[in-house]
């Protein structure tokens, strides 16, 4: 199938996850800062939200669901 072809449709957006620390909205896949806890990978936008979050674990690791969008910075 030929590029222009192609390009007659856009794709989905990709998955996305919530910063569990300011709650910015981040694309999955272009995280760079992330964290392991219980089994769980979490998403940061900068290394100063990973570091709030090393900080205290348990107050972020807490499901902070927003309706229709999974929990918050969480991927299982």
């Amino acid at each position: 199938m030929s590029i222009r072809r192609h390009n007659h449709h856009r794709h989905g957006n990709p998955e996305t996850v919530t910063d569990p620390v300011c709650g910015l909205l981040l694309s999955k896949y272009g995280t760079t800062v992330r964290r392991e806890a219980d089994g769980t990978t979490y998403h940061f936008c900068s290394a100063r939200c990973g570091c709030a979050f090393d900080a205290d674990p348990a107050r972020y690791a807490v499901s902070t669901r927003w309706p229709g969008t999974g929990d918050a910075g969480r991927t299982p």
